[in-house]
């Protein structure tokens, strides 16, 4: 190393010896970020003493398979520097690298957050970056996937000769392959398995021509076999294959071929962990040892002495018989692997804390593509707790999924605990800052915590579940919901709106359906009463453009009627002239007398808007970049409270309010926790249908509670 190096290297181990002894913390970050201060090339220094050397990214699944794939290259007795702790962004890299040079490490194997890539990868040069997947995350730190691929795609091509170890499945994943010229190792499962296909998916449409996929089969998300109808692209065939996938009692079995060779060498894996993302996890690191060099005949020893890291997926056994696992889920995907292994254990106790602290993103929309539904099934379930920051929107989430069992706001395990019946399971699923503390809550009570004498759940309070509120209204026909293209504007929990019509109608006794019309259908708006056009990434938003042009004119119809129409985000872009993607113009449908520009910075937080619709200020989070401006005959839908947002963060205004049609950038969704603008969307339709009736009050405690909050953190950002 150079003096630099040398003098970096120091600094940070008086900033570990300052973080640890002074301030009883871990080390962290703030060893790394003190050496990069001093020598912005402190992991190209070190990195380059390394042997071979492997980073993991994706959007989930990394702490799990970088910790696997760490002691699968230490089995044989190498020295491996690694930051298992998850400290994934530059400066726990170079951490990692700092603290590990006293053993001399000959090999380094490194979790990078997937917008660091492109700065740890070209000082790194790592032998190979394995990409397990990538889903929607965080979209106010993120923003769409695409850009997310095109900061990984930008990290290959500036470290040329590291192999791309992806996961094939995932079409997005399989597209940044496409895109570069590093070599390529495709792993994917290779056959059905039938086990937790769900509804939701982050990749509808071909990189390549922007036609919607044709899938064989789905395993999760969007991960499985797929092909474009249209130009033919296709997953890739695979160089690391899982097949013969069986679930165990105890996780799963599962055969991994190596089919790099003329002659295919295969791997009998046994894991202990039950869901597909964990066949996922443990397949990529044992793609990465095998490409890195590691010693594949340890691996099953390895994965049998695995234990993963911070307690994730932990089991702690309680006074009195009682148990409770502590589950990670950071997003829809992650907390849907939990809800099926919840489901799977018919769970009876279940906790979800649910936080927005800037590791998190402030936006909590995504809480709405969890599918929660799924628990209905489960006749046991007594309890749901929430706790965190947001609980009260996690209440409602959890009341509009009409689970069996009560509903309970809480501030910690211990509360859960408390009204859990003896000898029985609590389920404790958490996002990523409120994870920690969930866990270190649960190592004190496994030591120190004792059952009550008497436990029981009786006591538990909770709002009383919905019913038929005022006499069921006569309708000739049930009002008709309609959701355009779910299957592609999807991006900001819109399943939340729907659920807030159609609940609000069912719990008043006014007969309702809900239909989609997904891409490729025809569009029939003649008997519609309530029409949602959602929000989606650029390249979901693009389609859907190029497929409504051929039927503008319904939709034209339907608002000059006096139509009700709810458009959010790129939805309520596309109603107007023309909206910017980028420098590329994109004609609009022209309904609208609006137009959107582009802006240099996107606007992004949570907002507060006085508007005529309904008495309390209706709140949400908006997060976009174009700049949408109205002509003089359109009216915004509200003045906006929170300088420098809304509209186009200039005019104060936000959304646009023209007869039944509501436009806004405000997701979150808007719909539960502004039950006074759902409301207002319901009496207009069925005005619309020659009934001006006064809509029965309905109990919305925890409606109320949500949007409190949310007003709370909009007032803060205003002053």
């Amino acid at each position: 190393m150079g003096a630099r190096s040398t003098i970096a290297c120091l600094a940070a181990d008086a900033a570990r010896w300052g973080t640890t002894r002074l301030l009883h913390r871990g080390g962290g970050n703030a060893p790394g970020a003190v050496a990069l201060r001093v020598d912005p090339g402190i992991i190209g220094s070190l990195g380059g003493r390394l042997e071979r050397s492997v980073m993991v990214t994706g959007t989930n699944g990394k702490t799990t398979t970088t910790g696997l794939l760490a002691d699968a290259l230490a089995a044989d007795g190498t020295r491996v520097a690694c930051n298992r702790a998850g400290n994934n962004m530059e400066s726990g890299i170079a951490a990692a690298l700092v603290e590990t040079r006293a053993t001399r490490p000959q090999a380094g194997c490194f979790e990078c957050d997937e917008l660091y890539t492109v700065r740890v990868m070209p000082a790194l040069r790592p032998r190979a970056l394995v990409l397990l997947n990538l889903f929607r995350d965080q979209l106010d730190r993120y923003g769409e996937i695409d850009h997310t691929q095109d900061v990984i795609a930008e990290a290959l091509r500036r470290s040329g000769k590291t192999a791309l170890v992806y996961n094939a499945d995932d079409p997005l994943c399989a597209s940044i392959a496409a895109r570069v010229d590093n070599p390529g190792l495709p792993f994917g499962i290779d056959e059905p398995t039938g086990l937790e296909a769900d509804r939701i998916s982050d990749s509808r449409f071909c990189a390549r021509c922007n036609a919607p996929l044709d899938y064989e089969y789905v395993h999760y998300g969007q991960l499985g076999a797929y092909r474009c109808p249209e130009c033919g692209w296709r997953r890739p065939e695979l160089a690391f294959a899982a097949v013969n996938v069986t679930l165990t009692c105890g996780g799963f079995e599962f055969d991994v071929e190596d089919r790099r060779g003329s002659e295919v060498v295969r791997h009998h894996v046994r894991t202990r962990y039950s869901g597909l993302y964990m066949v996922y996890n443990v397949m990529a690191a044992l793609a990465g040892c095998l490409v890195t060099g590691g010693d594949a005949a340890r691996f099953q020893e390895v994965l049998d002495a695995y234990e993963p890291a911070s307690g994730r997926g932990k089991t702690f056994s309680l006074d009195g018989g009682y148990q409770a696992v502590s589950m990670l889920a950071k997003n829809p995907t992650g907390f849907n692997r939990m809800i099926a292994q919840v489901r799977a254990e018919q769970g009876r106790y279940l906790a979800l804390f649910l936080n927005d602290n800037d590791a998190d993103g402030h936006d909590v929309s995504w809480i709405w593509d969890i599918d929660l539904e799924r628990l209905r099934d489960l006749p046991d379930l007594r309890c749901v707790f929430v706790g965190g920051t947001r609980r009260e929107d996690m209440a409602v989430r959890v009341k509009y999924a009409e689970l069996p069992g009560a509903i309970e706001l809480i501030d910690g395990v211990e509360d859960a605990l408390a009204l859990v019946e003896a000898g029985e399971k609590l389920h404790v699923v958490a996002n990523y800052t409120a994870f920690p503390p969930v866990v270190a809550e649960l190592e004190r009570l496994e030591r120190d915590w004792r059952a009550p004498v008497s436990a029981t759940s009786s006591g538990v309070s909770h709002p009383e579940r919905p019913g038929t509120s005022g006499p069921a209204t006569t309708l000739d026909r049930p009002l008709r919901i309609v959701h355009l293209y779910p299957d592609a504007l999807n991006l900001y929990g819109d399943g939340g709106n729907i659920a807030s019509l159609s609940k609000r109608c069912e719990w008043r006794g006014i007969p309702c359906r809900v239909d989609q019309v997904l891409m490729g259908q025809e569009l029939d708006l003649a008997d519609a009463d309530v029409v949602l056009l959602g929000g989606g990434a650029d390249r979901d938003q693009l389609a859907v453009a190029n497929e409504l042009r051929g039927q503008t004119d319904k939709l034209t119809a339907y608002v000059a009627d006096g139509g009700v129409l709810l458009a959010i985000c790129g939805g309520y872009q596309l109603l107007g002239h023309y909206y910017m993607m980028g420098d590329q113009r994109v004609e609009g449908l022209h309904v609208l007398d609006l137009e959107t520009t582009a802006g240099d910075t996107r606007l992004i937080g949570n907002v507060a808007v006085d508007s005529p619709v309904c008495d309390a200020p209706i709140v949400g989070f908006e997060n976009h970049a174009g700049r949408t401006h109205l002509a003089s005959g359109e009216k915004p839908l509200g003045r906006a409270l929170v300088h420098g947002s809304g509209n186009n963060g200039e005019d104060g205004g936000e959304g646009v309010l023209h007869a039944g049609v509501i436009g806004t950038y405000l997701h979150g969704p808007i719909l539960p926790k502004n039950p006074g603008v759902t409301d207002w969307l319901i009496a207009a339709a069925l005005r619309r249908r020659g009934l001006d009736v006064e809509l029965a009050p309905l109990g919305d405690e925890l409606e109320t509670l949500a949007h409190d909050v949310a007003l709370k953190i909009a007032e803060k950002d205003r002053r």
